[in-house]
């Protein structure tokens, strides 16, 4: 048995030992509404999206029925990463608003029952920021080890050859110092380095600046990314499929590593300690919840968040990156159901770093007109499935992906890889609030951060809110219907195999409660034997009768039965 191996079945044994607690934490389960600033509402009119458009929209928020709202960064940036380039983590960006506008924001959040977490980036700094400015001036400064530093090879190449996640090599040259330092993502994206005292007690420092604030916690970015190998070792090459979670298109050159030395290595864990005693010191305590990619994260994921000196939960792109085979679809649920604790991960189809999840994962449905029937299953499978879930602005409309051309590309990671990679943008384009007004009701600008898409336009909330057959109303009745079932909170799930091709199934229990769930993702009609009789429809949508035992369900149906 390999290394690996027996660290997934130690934490097998361990979550097995650890049932959720009665009653659960607030956070366990929640469902938290994803708002990326920029691109959600405009009231400055500067074309950019702020905190005091979300103030005005927290109704629309809360009206929903999330748990809570996960903020994207509004510190101060140069925003060469569209503000996970940080200058000054306690500083408010005025692009954005101000520090007032953010205290507004958590008590108008608080006065509604929502949660509210911001994105904090622990594990690097804009080049711009002062300990950067600093460190950089010589090796010999006060602040001289805050980041990863390391001499030429040989021949003066870089130290090793690991790679940046958006390209190119993951080292840049600094001739003040006569070294390298470290950048995992953009050359202006230096690496902190979180194994010096100094380094973390800063960064603790800050969390506890946002909370005494009043934030209920902290949504962690790359978490994988918190710690690199001392020995600063190369890594091995990695044969075709071995990275189905690494995104950048199917030619992005880090998908050729198997980044076992820059990448979820041990010493993260000790970071993790440090910063989860900030979140117990505080009465509730807060949450962490931690964002895992590039590597394999429903085996990996577990030792982020099994123990009381860790994580609270995390997030990964395993379902957002999955391919349309169902199949592949079933395994992956095994998995997650087989390793991960019940309500320690949240359910994320689509974030502010990828596709809109109903064109990735149906992309059928929507050729056939069929777009926002495959966004109400979507929306079902992530409300249902074991865990919480992360909703990104726009999923409660049933947006689709929006093809945009190479001179409508702002995000450096898509300019660097593209035509292979299309980039953020189309994910990241403007919330339409209203069909008929300018720019969509985002922004009253001429020249806003990204043009509203007709098709979205056509899906706008002004519109969905007269429809009560739109998404938007049915992602109001979904989690409405939630809330009254804590089971889906809490419970595990079993993935039921014995079904049509076309279907996945799953099975939801705690103690005698039990829900059972049907997803149709085939355009034909099928048809299921039920393993339980009794069962009754709770929720349903799109074509599904019960006769005895057996249940049919019209195609891209679904069905919830208890």
């Amino acid at each position: 048995m390999s290394t690996t191996q027996r660290d997934i079945e130690l934490v097998r044994a361990i979550t097995e030992q650890m049932p959720p607690p009665d009653p659960p934490e607030w956070w366990r389960g929640c469902v938290f509404y994803e708002v990326y600033v920029r691109s959600f509402n405009d009231t400055s009119g500067n074309g950019l999206g702020d905190l005091r458009g979300v103030l005005d929209r927290i109704d629309y928020i809360a009206e929903l029925g999330v748990d809570g709202i996960w903020l994207s960064p509004f510190y101060a940036s140069p925003q060469e990463d569209c503000g996970y380039d940080v200058s000054n983590f306690c500083e408010v960006d005025e692009r954005y608003g101000t520090l007032d506008d953010v205290r507004d924001l958590i008590k108008a959040a608080h006065d509604r029952g929502l949660k509210v977490i911001f994105d904090l980036i622990l594990g690097h700094t804009s080049d711009q920021h002062p300990w950067f400015l600093e460190s950089a001036q010589s090796r010999d400064n006060p602040k001289a080890d805050w980041y990863v530093w390391a001499d030429g090879d040989a021949d003066g190449g870089a130290p090793n050859n690991w790679l940046s996640s958006f390209g190119g090599r993951a080292w840049r040259w600094e001739p003040r110092r006569a070294q390298y330092v470290y950048r995992p993502f953009l050359e202006s994206q230096p690496a902190l380095n979180l194994g010096h005292p100094d380094v973390i007690a800063a960064m603790k420092d800050v969390m506890r600046f946002w909370l005494d604030l009043g934030a209920d916690g902290f949504r962690l970015d790359a978490i994988q990314c918190l710690a690199h190998d001392v020995q600063l070792r190369s890594n091995p090459p990695a044969v075709a499929n071995d990275n189905p979670s690494v995104g950048g298109g199917p030619n992005n050159p880090f998908k050729r590593q198997i980044h076992l030395f820059d990448r979820d290595v041990p010493e993260a864990i000790d970071v993790l300690r440090e910063i989860r005693s900030v979140a117990d010191a505080y009465d509730p305590p807060r949450v962490l919840i931690g964002e895992l990619a590039d590597v394999d994260s429903s085996r990996m994921a577990p030792k982020y968040t099994v123990g009381p000196n860790r994580l609270h939960a995390v997030y990964d792109f395993d379902l957002i990156h999955r391919t349309t085979d169902l199949k592949s679809w079933s395994e992956m649920l095994e998995v997650r159901s087989r390793y991960l604790v019940s309500g320690a991960s949240l359910n994320v189809f689509t974030n502010h770093d990828s596709q809109r999840a109903v064109s990735h994962l149906m992309p059928e449905a929507c050729e056939r007109g069929h777009g926002a029937a495959a966004a109400k299953l979507l929306l079902f499978l992530q409300a249902t499935l074991m865990g919480g879930a992360i909703l990104f602005q726009g999923e409660e409309l049933g947006l689709e992906q929006p093809q945009l051309s190479e001179d409508q590309i702002r995000d450096p990671w898509g300019k660097a890889l593209w035509p292979d990679f299309a980039g953020r943008d189309g994910v990241r384009c403007p919330m339409p609030w209203a069909a008929d007004a300018r720019n969509g009701g985002f922004s009253d600008a001429a020249d806003p951060i990204h043009e509203v898409p007709q098709a979205h336009l056509e899906m706008a909330v002004d519109r969905q809110l007269a429809d009560g057959n739109s998404v938007l109303a049915f992602t109001k009745r979904l989690l409405a219907w939630r809330r009254d079932h804590p089971i889906l909170r809490v419970a595990g799930n079993d993935i039921l195999t014995e079904t049509p091709e076309k279907v996945i199934a799953y099975e939801r229990r705690m103690a005698d409660d039990i829900v059972v769930c049907l997803v149709n993702f085939g355009m034909e009609p099928e048809e299921v034997m039920l393993s339980k009789s009794g069962l009754k429809p709770v929720f349903a949508e799109g074509g599904c009768r019960l006769d005895g035992d057996r249940m049919r369900l019209d195609g891209l149906a679904f069905a919830a039965l208890a």
